[in-house]
Parts: C-alpha cells; sequence; structure tokens
C-alpha cells in the first residue's frame, strides 16, 4: 500500500505568491502516482471552508485514493474555531472522526492537536505566552483562531480524545497523525529569543509521550515548515511540509517542489 504525505500546502498564499493554480499541479501529482492513500497533516489553506471544499474536490477527483487529513491552526481560522473543526469534521477523511483502519496489521489514528507552551523558552510567563506577542510581532493564531478554552484547555481535548483511540488500538501497528510538533527535537532553535519564544506555540511534549506509550510505528506532523524521515526513539518520523514560497522552497516552479516535497511510503 502507498501512502504519500504532505503538509502546510497553504494553497491560498502559494498561489498568489507564485501565480500558480498549487491544486492542479497536486492534481497533476495524484494523476501520475496515483497513492492508496494522500496524508494531508494540516495547514490546506486559511479558514475551514476553502480547505473543506479544496478537500472535498480532491477526494471527488480520486475517488480510489483514500483521502486523509486532520486540520492545521490555519485550517480553523474562523471567529469560532470550535465551529470551524465542526465544519472540517464533515469531511470523511477527517481523521479528527476516528481511527481509520487501513488493514488488518495497520491503523491511522490521529487529529490536528495544538499547543501547551511545553516547548516554552525560560525568561517568559504564561499570560506572555498567552498573548503571543515578541516586540512588534503576534503569532497569527492569537488573532484568526478563536477556541473556547486556554491554549492548555484544547491541548487536554486532543491528548484525551487521541488517548482513547490509542489505547483502543494499542498493540496494533499505528501511524499517528498531529498537525503540530510532538517532539522538542525537531523544533529550529536559534539562540534568538524573537523567534525561539514562538516555539511555546509549535506544539506538545504530550503528544510525543503518547507515542512513545503507545508504541506508535509512524508518526507524521506538520508545522514547522521543515522536513524530516528519519527514526528517533525508535519511531519512523515523517514531516513533510510544502511550505512557504519563495523562501521556504527548493525549487523555483510549482510543479518541481511538490513533485519534490511529496513522500512517499509503503506498507
Amino acid at each position: 500500500m502507498k501512502i504519500a504525505i504532505l503538509s502546510d500546502i497553504h494553497e491560498g498564499l502559494n498561489r498568489k505568491r507564485t501565480q500558480n493554480e498549487i491544486m492542479a499541479v497536486l492534481n497533476k501529482w495524484m494523476e501520475t502516482n496515483r497513492p492508496d492513500v494522500f496524508m494531508i497533516s494540516g495547514d490546506m489553506t486559511a479558514g475551514p471552508d476553502k480547505s473543506l471544499a479544496l478537500l472535498n474536490k480532491l477526494q471527488n477527483d480520486f475517488a480510489k485514493t483514500k483521502i486523509l487529513f486532520v486540520h492545521g491552526n490555519h485550517d480553523v481560522y474562523y471567529e469560532d474555531s470550535k465551529v470551524a473543526n465542526e465544519k472540517l469534521l464533515q469531511f470523511p477523511g477527517n481523521l479528527g472522526n476516528g481511527p481509520v483502519e487501513l488493514n488488518e496489521d495497520w491503523v491511522v489514528i490521529g487529529d490536528g492537536g495544538w499547543y501547551d507552551y511545553s516547548f516554552q523558552i525560560e525568561g517568559y510567563t504564561e499570560e506572555q505566552f498567552r498573548i503571543g506577542t515578541f516586540n512588534d510581532f503576534t503569532w497569527p493564531d492569537k488573532q484568526y483562531a478563536h477556541w473556547p478554552g486556554s491554549d492548555g484547555e484544547e491541548t487536554d481535548r486532543y491528548v484525551e480524545k487521541l488517548e482513547n483511540w490509542l489505547k483502543e488500538y494499542h498493540g496494533k501497528n499505528i501511524i499517528m497523525v498531529t498537525h503540530v510538533v510532538p517532539f522538542k527535537k525537531y523544533l529550529q532553535l536559534k539562540g534568538d529569543p524573537s523567534w525561539d519564544f514562538f516555539n511555546a506555540m509549535m506544539g506538545s511534549e504530550r503528544f510525543g509521550e503518547l507515542a512513545l506509550k503507545y508504541g506508535v510505528k509512524k508518526y507524521i506532523f506538520g508545522h514547522i515548515h521543515t522536513r524530516y524521515h528519519e527514526h528517533y526513539n525508535g519511531i519512523e518520523i515523517i514531516c513533510n511540509p510544502l511550505g512557504y514560497y519563495p523562501h521556504e522552497w527548493h525549487h523555483q516552479t510549482a510543479e518541481e517542489e511538490i513533485f519534490s516535497a511529496i513522500k512517499v511510503i509503503e506498507i
């Protein structure tokens, strides 16, 4: 079974910046490669309505490929992010609806996740991370994502939900998926407080703890716009973002970048 993996497509922004139809290029890759599963680990575009429309069209265009998805922070930019998440759950392949058994041996368990400042740097208060402003820059989630609970409370909710599913499938070969980062190892620490401050919004160490506790075989995430494919603590780690054009791309054209960015694994 071939599983294709991509995150952080940011369709709207990349379409505007490149003057290319990002989804048309993605469709071209799909037509050429025809994976059995295509996993999108968050940040399809900004806002739930557009993300849902893009997901539905992709699934309709490639009915023989199982499109699986977890929301990213940008996907829930809305006046009420709980409502945004409920909208996105209308997509049948949204892992927030529950685990997906790929075959007798493998199951995919995931959801978008959130952050609880467990990746914070020293010297700042909980209140400063809650406000999310350093110098003159405010973390965009603070302006565009509006959850009913605090960041920590929302993270608690995801952890509890995922642990219940992981318990249910303990002993199976589990592929765990979040948008946010599960291990501190994958943060970019630059020794510059104006950058490192925002690592508090990258994820939670609790997702990594769940993966270790329940013997997860593969962990897929996004959010950080840096690509990884390696083994860490006995887990195959795959982080495969497209990221923002131009400064995070390795190629000049959308086709070259998307075709090179998509990771394919086999189970």
